[in-house]
């Protein structure tokens, strides 16, 4: 490493591990930052806007604070170009990026890592940058606590308890409002052997939450106290194998709980036999089905999975490792952490090889993923790749489920022909196969093309018939889709007590679950929004504060750009020039031209 720019923390540049002067004003290190932190090449007339519009002469006011990064970065990074651009010269590490695209270990050794984006920087700047900074500060924090998480999950499946016990500490004192914090740090403890710290830990939880939230956490963190087991495991290897694929074949008929009692006997009894690639396909098949077919068990699942990627790919099973990885890159999409999703699935194709069925599957999560976060382009390149690998496998539930994802997709550009075309076919590929738990999802998005295209009294059959299914199978995030469509059904026809009361309903519906898709909560929060600021209902800004903090801590490119603007439309000083800006980063022809944009 010849340099390092470090924007966590107190921001510094170091060469050759030493100091150098840092640029004179708080306004360069916030130049900085904005030009670090936002893709591509950037224009000066959009930075004179958004740092110094209210100096005497903008243009000058950027030269001088460009001149001031440029002698701090000199021979660690150029920043150059009309619109500017920076660039890391080669050996020059950034810690944003290190926490955004990097490994844990990294992070972990980084100076700055657990601080906030320019702590103790204070730009005297207008409104809008105060916005984006205070939604990219959110952002980063959000990166650092997934990264607390996937390191303490690494160390608890290595048997290193202890730095695990420390680090999920940090992640707790970090994020001490998520339960799941708690649930990972009540698992270290344990692991340890220490049971007292462990139920102080979960008294220590229910005391906060209550004062705090005014809830209780779920069962699992009481589950957490508890070593899983079976009374007699199965002793020979034969038996554990049996029992390895009646668990598989219980969970592809939707039996979870007798996959899961199957799948924990043939943990226990290759634990038993001292049996590490038994034990590791054990591992793998029960955390897949913990985290495809049992609700609120996602910590369990992860503490699985990860073990299972440790022990296969110490013993050289390559394919066991690729298929453990690929889950955890599927929990890490549900959680909103894109970039640990990101490395999760890279690391799962790079170890299935030419597999097209994990391949597919890559795809399909990291297409949806991209999609989350408004990078469309990326993600139709993806989803076309998965919906071909699929086909290649001869795999159609993970067909159905990229056409699915490239139906949502189009209808979030309002490419509304595409859409259907996409739909139609997932719909047919689910009916061929029977997948009840599954068609919950294309057929409400085809009954919102349906509304779209305005058949309205087909559009409510249609989203009657999939809530209803979607109650039936238990799945919360089908359950939020359709009652989205209904309460955006209900203002299309007028109802307005009605439309509320189910746009409400819609975003605490994803909340029952603990592992749900996050984005569909934040969708569904976004319809609130707009309902609400269309009706100038009284808790509309309330509900635009909540969707940018929801949006912005997760990077959720596109529903931040939301938020602003209907900060815009309440008249927020600064939110219209905010969403102008976040709508550039963005390729949606739909969204654009409803705020006004060229698209």
């Amino acid at each position: 490493m010849v340099a390092r720019i470090n924007l966590l923390g107190s921001p510094s540049v170091e060469r050759a591990g030493l100091p150098v002067a840092p640029p004179r004003g708080s306004k360069a290190w916030a130049l900085l930052a904005y030009l670090a932190l936002t893709p591509g090449a950037v224009p000066r007339s959009r930075l004179m806007d958004l740092l110094f519009e209210e100096a005497e002469d903008p243009a000058a006011a950027l030269r001088w604070s460009l001149s001031q990064v440029r002698r701090a970065l000199a021979g660690a990074a150029e920043v150059s170009g009309d619109p500017l651009r920076f660039a890391p010269n080669p050996g020059t590490l950034v810690d944003v990026d290190v926490v955004a695209h990097g490994s844990w270990v990294e992070a972990l050794r980084l100076p700055g890592f657990g601080g906030g984006l320019l702590e103790g920087v204070s730009p005297r700047v207008g409104p809008a940058f105060e916005l984006w900074l205070s939604t990219e500060r959110r952002r980063v924090a959000g990166q650092t606590t997934a990264i607390w998480q996937e390191a303490a999950h690494s160390r608890l499946a290595r048997g290193d308890v202890a730095a695990a016990v420390d680090l999920a500490g940090r992640l707790v004192a970090a994020d001490p409002l998520t339960e799941r914090s708690h649930e990972l740090l009540v698992r270290a403890l344990v692991a340890r052997g220490d049971r007292a710290a462990a139920l102080a830990r979960v008294h220590e939880c229910r005391v906060l939450f209550a004062r705090e939230l005014g809830i209780a956490p779920s069962p699992a963190l009481d589950d957490a106290l508890r070593r899983r087991g079976v009374a007699a495991p199965p002793r020979t290897a034969a038996a554990v194998d049996a029992a390895i694929e009646g668990g598989a074949a219980a969970a592809h008929v939707g039996a979870y709980e007798r996959a899961v009692e199957l799948l924990r006997s043939a943990v226990d009894g290759a634990r038993a036999r001292d049996d590490a690639p038994l034990l590791a396909r054990s591992l793998g098949e029960l955390g897949g089905v913990l985290v495809r077919g049992v609700r609120g068990s996602d910590e369990e699942a992860v503490s699985v999975l990860h073990e299972a990627v440790v022990l296969a790919t110490d013993g050289g099973d390559r394919a066991v490792a690729a298929r453990a990885g690929l889950e955890i890159g599927h929990v890490e999409l549900l959680r909103a952490h894109y970039p640990r999703m990101e490395v999760w699935l890279e690391r799962a194709a790079e170890l299935a090889g030419p597999d097209p069925r994990v391949l597919a599957w890559v795809g399909v999560y990291a297409g949806i993923g991209r999609t989350d976060q408004g990078d469309y382009p990326r993600a139709v390149a993806t989803l076309e790749g998965a919906a071909d690998a699929a086909r290649s496998a001869d795999d159609p539930r993970a067909l159905a489920y990229a056409l699915t994802a490239m139906g949502r997709l189009r209808l979030l550009r309002g490419e509304l022909d595409e859409a259907g075309r996409s739909l139609d076919l997932a719909c047919s590929t689910a009916d061929d196969l029977a997948w009840t738990s599954f068609l919950p999802f294309p057929r409400a998005l085809r009954a919102e093309l349906t509304m779209r295209r305005g058949d309205l009294a087909a559009a409510a059959d249609a989203l009657d018939g999939s809530y209803a299914l979607a109650c039936q199978v238990g799945d919360p995030c089908w359950e939020s889709y359709s009652l989205r469509g209904r309460g955006l059904l209900a203002a299309a026809t007028g109802d307005d007590a009605l439309a509320l009361e189910l746009l409400i309903d819609a975003p605490a519906a994803c909340r029952r679950q603990r592992v749900t898709h996050n984005w569909v909560e934040g969708h569904c929060l976004d319809a609130l929004c707009r309902f609400a600021v269309r009706r100038e209902l009284a808790g509309a800004a309330g509900w635009v504060d909540e969707l940018e903090e929801f949006a912005s801590r997760r990077g959720m490119r596109e529903l931040v750009a939301r938020a602003a603007l209907h900060r815009s439309d309440l008249g927020q000083a600064g939110a219209a020039e905010l969403a102008a800006v976040l709508l550039a980063g963005l390729d949606n022809p739909a969204l654009a031209a409803a705020a006004g944009l060229p698209a």
